[in-house]
């Protein structure tokens, strides 16, 4: 009988795939989550579901944290934690000692996982192993911003300088000097942890890999063929594809060159019609897509698995390419915001509808969550999804119809007498 393994954070197009995968080979799976916002992973291929303490650094709640952790795991016997999101990851990574010494921890030491965390690091190491990277600044208030004004070319690519911090936002496009200077001007918090990346043309294609000891275990390869948000994000429509010999080759030099063992997506932003790429950033756990590389041939979460438990796997060599993939509540959100746009510009470009409507090859692929035999996660995050933006929408149109003067305050400012 194989001891169960722990999966820490619940993230649903994460989570369910890869308890689903361990599920079906016999492995018991639980997964634990320390944030309030992320929902219960309700599958049939998760056994138990503990929500966790905050575990909030520099505070007697991280003590707590990690007690409170390190009981669960003494408990119930796991063999194997995985960190399934870039908090789990860094939180993980912080405890990594204590932790070690109990269970199988499924990503490298600290030192290794900060490479990846923060893109400033992972863009130098990229730029010394010879990988092209698009040009980069760090920027935190306007007067920054003002100083680098003569360098900068838009649009401009805002994201998160350390990708283990929780904010609000994954990327951002700013078309213009004005509205990023605004931006920077109206939020104190938005430059306190921000990286500023020249826009790179082309598609995002992620490049999977499954390290161990400096060697490519399994490899897999997908396309973004529509993300959300529209402008650039992370992926509602993707494709298996072949694998490109030339990001192959880098996304394994550059995973070497971080010293990385285990899992990761290298992202790149691939034009096909130049022929040129540019590295956008590395992921160090299991991926938004994985369920397209599991149902296309390429079982990550098992191969790594059996890694962990002194075993070889059997990796084919190829994979079946060609197959689509959609995350219906990504899809859904993406066409909420096209909506919303449309409807602004519909009278001067009635066009611009037209990508309102699904194409039956939307409609047809695999989904992310969904499977008859064990259909509540994909119910369960659709309806969560068709409700928070319903919610949006009402917050929105009250707010649209307030008086000016009241717009900007909190629901429960007092009026100035």
């Amino acid at each position: 009988m194989n001891r169960p393994v722990l999966i820490v954070g619940s993230a649903p197009r994460i989570t369910i795939p890869l308890a689903r995968s361990l599920h079906g080979h016999g492995v018991p799976v639980e997964v634990a989550s320390f944030s309030e916002v992320e929902p219960p992973s309700w599958s049939r291929a998760v056994s138990n579901f503990i929500r966790l303490p905050s575990p909030d650094p520099g505070t007697d709640q991280s003590s707590a944290f990690l007690e409170f952790l390190m009981r669960l795991i003494s408990r119930r016997r796991y063999d194997m934690l995985i960190p399934a999101n870039d908090p789990a990851l860094a939180l993980i990574s912080r405890h990594d000692e204590c932790l070690r010494e109990l269970l199988y921890v499924a990503c490298p030491p600290p030192q290794v996982v900060q490479r990846v965390l923060n893109k400033s690091l992972t863009l130098e190491i990229a730029r010394k192993a010879g990988i092209h990277t698009p040009s980069t600044y760090r920027v935190s208030n306007p007067a920054e911003l003002a100083a680098l004004s003569s360098q900068l070319r838009f649009p401009l690519v805002a994201k998160p300088c350390n990708k283990g911090d929780e904010m609000d936002f994954k990327v951002r496009y700013f078309q213009t000097y004005e509205l990023l200077h605004h931006a920077l001007a109206a939020d104190d918090n938005f430059g306190s942890n921000l990286l500023l990346q020249e826009f790179a043309p082309g598609d995002g294609v992620g490049i999977e890999v499954l390290m161990h000891r400096d060697e490519p275990v399994a490899i897999f390869q997908h396309r973004r063929l529509k993300e959300v948000p529209a402008s650039g994000g992370v992926a509602a429509v993707a494709i298996a594809e072949p694998l490109e010999p030339t990001l192959v080759e880098q996304a394994v030099a550059l995973l070497r060159a971080l010293e990385w063992e285990g899992v990761a997506m290298v992202e790149f932003r691939h034009d096909c019609s130049r022929h040129h790429s540019s590295l956008m950033e590395v992921n160090g756990r299991y991926w938004g897509t994985l369920a397209l590389a599991v149902q296309a041939g390429r079982d990550f979460p098992w191969y790594e698995w059996q890694i962990a438990h002194g075993e070889e796997p059997a990796v084919p060599l190829n994979y079946s390419t060609g197959a689509r993939w959609r995350w219906s509540a990504g899809y859904v959100s993406r066409w909420h915001d096209l909506a919303k746009s449309s409807a602004r510009k519909a009278l001067k470009h009635p066009a611009g509808l037209k990508e309102l409507i699904p194409s039956c090859a939307d409609l047809a692929p695999r989904d992310a969550l969904w499977d008859p035999a064990d259909p509540m996660p994909a119910i369960g995050e659709l309806l969560r999804t068709v409700k928070d933006l319903a919610v949006s929408d009402v917050k929105g149109i009250v707010r649209a119809l307030r008086p000016a003067g009241l717009r900007n305050q909190s629901p429960g400012a007092a009026k100035t007498p």
